[in-house]
């Protein structure tokens, strides 16, 4: 039996080593010879390949078998060193001075990443156990799960992974809660697709809850907000989703049969009394039986008619914006701000806390969020420069002359600077860039109101010297005056704000007069605003401010035909104007281009009455000069007259002829008043009587101080009964207005 050095013929078959194709093949192997004399050609019967196994020994002892060639003399060595064939397949060992070597079947690496555990067959490393999935892209297609979306497989490293350019990603530009742009599997085109109903959602309404998808539309249940009081009208805010519940005057069943026409009042069901004889108070309202007004009419306690507490008109001649915009508290750089939106959230006013509730802005709502943006047409950069009232004393002018009230009587040494102003309290602030700050704000029902005691601008007003250093001291710089000044504001229209000021005088020291600020306009000047410095008058004409004052400031003092000036931008695109209510056509306009600065208001000439008041309205237009203009004249031709009946007083009890006295103010003059009486029957009163009480508190109207009223209503042929009074006054543009109701009693 011949023997085959660490080789064995099942070995060779599987690795297919030395092995050529056998005609025949399957066990059919009839010549395998290749004409080598070293080799032993045998044919696997498995396989049917022919395998030609070299083999030493069939040599001269001094050669070797190579299995291309035959025999060949061996390398002559020393030592097993000397005959490493550099071939881990082979154990080589030096015999007899020749080199020998014997196949092993040693661990070894083929060079071919895709199989483990290659192995030492016949002198040569085979390939182990295939470990790659594919060696092409083609090897991947048996992986594919026919899913046209998540990509196709391709071959990377032996192994099949997904090619990321062939992932479909659909555009969720246009996806909503309830609908996707889906890839479909089948095709990977992309659709829009609703989602599975009862997917949760936020249809962005509070007032719902269990929000769902329900054939691609996010929907909720509106919120029950059903308090089971008949006299709240129920609703959901829509800001916050809380429920909101005002008292309604809805008709309303209270469980008492003693009462009558019940209705609804401040969220409670309430009847009329309508038992007049059981000496009880069936309505809860104090009085019963006949003392009850309710029981006026019955028989048993006449034949008069009842007659209802009358709701008093408001004093205001125009009417806020209903519904009222709303109101918006800001906290920024240090400041505490309050807002007023218009009812469109188009335009908003805002007043600064820490200086006095000046205006500090309006304008634009602009989407921008709360607090300023660039459409502000108020400067607001200090203390002193917003929309402001301030006050004088022509008796205490200047400081050195103003601690004896002596500046009429003489010079003031100090220099003519607003450094030492007299007497002259600032509601924004003084000198010394310190804030008044505010008493109190409230913000309800369109209106923004702002109670202020200022500080007086020169702190040392009143000292002998010229003295200037107050302002290091914290003991002197913020110097605050006795006056008070409550300020209201509201939107009127869109574009036009109704301004309110009342200043309160406590003090037993009366102050002369002469041209007060109430207000002045500072407007903006391009530092993070519009530059607002052309000057324009209510007739058009442009007025230059050109005359040179004190403190390197220009003005310019002229009329306006109208009560009305406005200053715009370059273009005349953007502004703001100033309408007075009492129609004041004198104005006076600062400006310092260099600041720059920019001012106007009306030459406003009253005192301030000791233990007095006095009040004033004007309106602020937002807009261009067309547009101020269009809106002065729309308050030119609609504002009515206001004023106040003093005389009968309300519930109050009247016989014989009675004194009819009170007073009426309109913007171009009152044309007429007169007394209504249960609706229908006039008395006409006389109008123009002297009151200087009211125009010290009013000043500036039309017909000062002529603008009361008085007559007589005889009640002699009235029922001894409860009666309704009503003031209506009238104007020549045919504005007609109630200024007054009152329930008063006949007696005889």
């Amino acid at each position: 039996m011949e023997t085959y050095r660490s080789v064995s013929f099942l070995s060779l078959a599987l690795l297919g080593l030395f092995a050529a194709g056998c005609s025949g093949g399957s066990g059919n192997c009839p010549d395998c010879g290749d004409d080598v004399d070293c080799t032993r050609d045998v044919c696997d019967q498995a396989t049917g390949l022919c395998l030609h196994v070299p083999d030493d020994d069939l040599c001269p002892a001094d050669q070797i078998c190579d299995p291309a060639g035959g025999c060949r003399p061996a390398a002559s060595c020393s030592d097993d060193g000397d005959c490493d064939d550099g071939n881990p397949c082979t154990d080589d060992f030096c015999r007899q001075g020749s080199c020998r070597r014997e196949f092993n079947s040693a661990p070894c690496d083929d060079g071919d990443p895709c199989t483990s555990g290659d192995s030492c067959a016949a002198g040569s490393c085979q390939p182990g156990q295939n470990i790659c999935q594919c060696q092409e892209d083609a090897d991947c297609a048996p992986l594919e799960d026919g899913d046209a979306c998540n990509g196709t497989l391709k071959c990377a490293d032996g192994q099949c992974q997904v090619d990321p350019a062939t992932v479909v990603n659909c555009d969720t530009s246009d996806d909503s809660a309830c609908r996707k742009n889906t890839c479909q599997p089948q095709s990977g085109q992309c659709l829009m697709q609703d989602v599975s109903d009862g997917t949760g959602c936020d249809d962005g309404d509070p007032c719902t809850q269990g929000d769902s998808c329900q054939a691609g539309q996010c929907s909720g249940t509106a919120r029950d907000c059903d308090d089971g009081n008949p006299c709240t009208d129920d609703s959901c805010n829509p800001d916050d989703g809380g429920c909101l519940h005002p008292p309604n005057s809805a008709a309303c069943d209270d469980g008492n049969a003693c009462t009558s026409g019940d209705t609804c009042s401040a969220g409670q069901c309430r009847g009329r009394e309508s038992c007049c004889d059981d000496n009880l108070d069936n309505d809860g309202d104090g009085p019963s039986d006949c003392q009850d007004p309710d029981c006026a009419g019955d028989p048993a306690c006449g034949q008069c008619q009842p007659v209802e507490v009358p709701e008093e008109p408001e004093f205001d001649p125009l009417p806020g914006e209903s519904p009222p915009g709303r109101c918006e508290s800001t906290s920024r750089d240090g400041f505490s701000d309050e807002y007023l939106y218009d009812n469109q959230d188009y335009v908003k006013v805002g007043i600064r806390r820490d200086w006095g509730g000046t205006i500090i802005y309006y304008g634009l709502a602009g989407g921008t969020g709360p607090g300023m943006n660039g459409s502000n047409v108020i400067d607001a950069n200090d203390t002193g420069r917003e929309v402001q009232v301030a006050f004088y004393d022509p008796d205490r002018a200047m400081q050195n002359c103003a601690w004896d009230a002596g500046c009429r009587s003489r010079a003031s040494d100090c220099p003519n600077s607003i450094t030492f102003l007299g007497w002259n309290p600032v509601q924004g602030g003084n000198r010394c860039n310190r804030g008044s700050g505010v008493d109190s704000v409230t913000c309800s029902d369109g209106m923004l109101s702002a109670t202020v005691t200022p500080l007086f601008w020169n702190p040392t007003w009143d000292r002998r010297d010229c003295f200037s250093d107050v302002c290091s001291d914290p003991n002197q710089r913020d110097r605050r005056s006795a006056v008070q000044v409550v300020q209201s504001v509201k939107f009127i229209r869109r574009h036009v704000l109704q301004l309110d000021y009342t200043v309160t005088n406590p003090t037993d020291t009366g102050h002369a007069a002469t041209g007060q600020e109430m207000p002045t306009v500072y407007t903006a000047n391009g530092q993070a605003g519009p530059d607002l410095w052309r000057m324009f008058t209510s007739d058009g004409r442009e007025i230059l401010i050109d005359t040179q004052g004190n403190d390197q400031f220009y003005h310019a003092e002229f009329e306006s035909p109208g009560g009305w000036a406005t200053m715009q931008n370059d273009d005349l695109s953007y502004g703001v104007g100033l309408y007075n209510e009492n129609r004041n056509t004198s104005f006076q306009a600062w400006q310092s281009r260099s600041l720059p600065f920019n001012n106007f208001r009306p030459i406003f000439t009253f005192a301030i009455p000791a233990q007095g008041f006095v009040r004033a309205r004007a309106y602020l237009i937002l807009g261009s000069r067309d547009t101020v203009a269009a809106e002065a004249a729309w308050l030119d031709g609609n504002l009515p007259p206001f004023g106040v009946l003093d005389s009968p007083a309300a519930e109050a009890q009247l016989s014989g002829a009675v004194a009819v006295w009170g007073w009426a103010l309109d913007n171009k003059g009152v044309a007429g008043v007169e007394l209504l009486l249960d609706g229908s029957v006039t008395v006409p009163l006389q109008y123009g009587t002297s009151r200087p009480d009211v125009c010290l508190a009013w000043p500036g109207y039309p017909g000062c101080d002529h603008v009361g009223f008085s007559g007589t209503l005889d009640t002699s042929g009235l029922s001894a009964c409860q009666h309704l009074l009503e003031l209506r006054a009238w104007d020549n543009d045919g504005n007609s207005r109630i200024l007054a109701r009152r329930r008063i009693s006949v007696t005889h």
